[in-house]
């Protein structure tokens, strides 16, 4: 699952009318009798031991952690297909070759970075931030820059109101006015604009006004930084298709208070002084002030490719409509000779796939095919930001006006504080946020077949984790597709390198897994379409 760290337009958002998803815990009907049909023999092919097999190779340190772009990501996707080859999985047309769908990435980061305050070099990470993503190449000497108040521009207040800043280095407040009542100058109330909670209008504000560098006071410096450092410490990872370049045109960079204070020098009473006049009369103030100042920006832009591996068992009755079945197989690679194997996030989940995919083509060899096509889809590039899947939404193999929903499964291999040694349940995410359909379905093939505790505490909106957002599932529901994510939780292992194979319950692994085996049956050979 994707690390991320929470950004404040999350929380603006939730902070206004929020829905009420379902989120409580529902325990099965242990009176009621199982369901015992064919399905549920077959369901019993999906065994511990063979995901425990798949776990323990796919975290080996031979795949070195399988982060994206690595020699251990491509062997975890070469072993993934063979398992699809020898079980009879189909291919789809649009794949590159075989199984693989290749993904195309760039990878961001500085070649050459610097800044210079009156012939004095400041240090990347210590005295300011420069984030790759949010920049281009620059090359910039001035004597002269200017304080631009919060740098809004908006029709109630202008920080850019007879000030023409063409070519300039401006300096900035985050935030906006607001008065010593707490009333903010621009709502009129004592509630913020959305110009306190997202930087970018900012940015895009200055870019229209032809500003070359946007130089932000970042006053809680240390705890940005920690916010931040990953993405400057490794590359950032992009889909090739978007021209990152071409949509940017102003740079910027964080300033920490005391770098600010050196960069001000004799200036910095009277830019106190103007922003608490811009407080106290809601009126924009600006002063250019002179310094030397130097930046050289210079990135790196390297361009690779990733995979998806996708493998189909074709419906019988509808085989141009889908259910995918998701799960991703990288992970976050090596630190130094330390692995991150892996083996919960998401060997677990990888692994159940595989065996889930095996069990259907095993079926269809039989003579027993879904009405719909099922397509299990492996894909890369999770951690870096959902980028497979994401991929993926932009280039479906099945249409996504005919997908009729998606099965995400993230880390189903260990439990959490709340459940301890508990092995019964599963946490269930995004169930009822788009169909009511799938919502409902879920828990009667759990009450008929699977009988877990399912807890969707995770699925409600002000939940603070914000798992909805942060598996490859997100990227389908965004886009309309039912989807629902199963997961067990996290625990002190995730995203260290002590989330190892031993650590694993596989027979949980295995009821989870069935569980969805059951359940992405149920929806291959649903008469009706899910009500969106």
């Amino acid at each position: 699952m994707r690390l991320i760290a929470f950004v404040l337009v999350f929380w603006a958002t939730g902070l206004c009318a929020q829905e009420d998803f379902f989120s409580a815990v529902v325990d099965p009907d242990t009176t009621a009798e199982r369901t015992n049909d064919s399905l549920s023999l077959f369901g019993l092919n999906i065994r511990a031991e063979e995901i425990m097999r798949h776990v323990y190779h796919l975290a080996s340190d031979s795949l070195e952690g399988r982060e994206l772009g690595s020699v251990g990501n491509a062997r975890a996707g070469d072993y993934i297909a063979r398992h699809f080859a020898d079980r009879g999985l189909e291919t789809l047309p649009g794949l590159d070759s075989g199984y693989f769908q290749g993904v195309r990435l760039r990878w961001m980061y500085w070649d050459k970075l610097q800044m210079k305050i009156s012939g004095v070099a400041y240090k990347q990470l210590w005295d300011y931030l420069s984030i790759p993503s949010e920049n281009a190449d620059l090359d910039l000497r001035t004597s002269e820059v200017v304080f631009l108040g919060y740098g809004i521009d908006d029709q109630r207040y202008s920080d850019y109101r007879g000030v023409d800043v063409r070519d300039k280095v401006i300096l900035i407040y985050k935030g906006e006015p607001r008065n010593k009542s707490g009333r903010y100058w621009i709502t009129g109330t004592d509630s913020s604009s959305a110009w306190s909670v997202d930087l970018s209008r900012k940015v895009e504000a200055a870019r229209s006004r032809g500003v070359r560098l946007v130089l932000v006071i970042e006053d809680r410096f240390k705890h940005f930084v920690d916010e931040k450092r990953s993405l400057v410490i490794s590359p950032q990872v992009f889909l090739g298709a978007e021209d990152t370049e071409s949509i940017r045109g102003t740079n910027v960079a964080y300033l920490s208070s005391t770098t600010t204070a050196m960069l001000l020098g004799k200036s910095q009473r009277k830019v106190i002084a103007k922003r608490k006049k811009i407080n106290r009369s809601g009126k924009p103030q600006h002063h250019v002030f002179a310094v030397e100042f130097e930046v050289q920006q210079k990135l790196r832009i390297r361009k690779e490719s990733g995979r998806n591996v996708i493998g189909i068992v074709r419906g019988q009755l509808y085989p141009d409509e889908a259910v995918v079945l998701s799960a991703h197989y990288d992970h976050i690679g090596m630190r130094g000779k330390e692995v991150f194997n892996g083996a919960d996030d998401n060997a677990s989940g990888t692994a159940s796939l595989m065996e889930i995919a095996g069990t259907v083509a095993e079926m269809a060899e039989k003579g027993v095919r879904p009405k719909r096509t099922l397509v299990f889809a492996l894909m890369t590039g999770e951690e870096k930001g959902l980028l497979g899947s994401l991929y993926y939404v932009h280039n479906p193999l099945v249409p996504l006006n005919k997908t009729m929903a998606n099965v995400n499964v993230d880390m189903i291999g260990r439990t959490d504080d709340k459940y301890g040694t508990d092995t019964q349940y599963v946490y269930v995410i995004g169930s009822d946020r788009i169909s009511p359909d799938l919502h409902a379905l879920n828990l009667d093939i759990n009450q008929r077949y699977s009988r877990l505790r399912q807890d969707h505490s995770y699925n409600a909106e002000a939940e603070p984790n914000r798992f909805y957002y942060r598996s490859d599932h997100y990227n389908f529901a965004e886009r309309g597709v039912p989807s629902i994510f199963f997961f067990s939780g996290v625990h002190e292992d995730y995203h260290r390198i002590t989330d190892d194979p031993e650590k694993v319950r596989f027979g949980k692994t295995a009821l989870i897994a069935r569980h969805i085996f059951y359940l992405a049956w149920a929806l291959a050979n649903r008469v009706e379409p899910l009500r969106r």
